[in-house]
């Protein structure tokens, strides 16, 4: 009676699958992070041309409470800018 309701059971189908969705996962989150880290890029470029924070955002067609916090953290690095400081900085919430 207790093996009434058990199914067959691929485990290596299982662990294939798992490793599939898992390099899935990945590349997606690399995709977003590389995505983040051009937008740093530009916004970097355009604060060294000294143009202010909301037309950096209308150029870029992106929300001003999207680029306020990198143009933030770029203005404390002037004038070293580091987009992967600035990106790692966005990822922990330390703004």
């Amino acid at each position: 009676m207790m093996f009434d309701s058990f199914e067959a059971y691929d485990v290596q189908e299982t662990r294939r699958v798992s490793r599939e969705e898992g390099r899935i996962e990945g590349e997606r989150a690399g995709r977003i992070e590389g995505e983040q880290l051009y937008l740093i890029k530009q916004v970097i470029k355009r604060i060294i041309k000294n143009i202010s924070v909301s037309q950096i955002a209308t150029d870029l067609l992106e929300p001003l409470d999207t680029i306020q916090p990198i143009y933030d953290l770029a203005m404390k690095q002037a004038p070293d800018y580091d987009a992967e400081k600035i990106l790692k900085l966005l990822h922990t919430g330390k703004i």
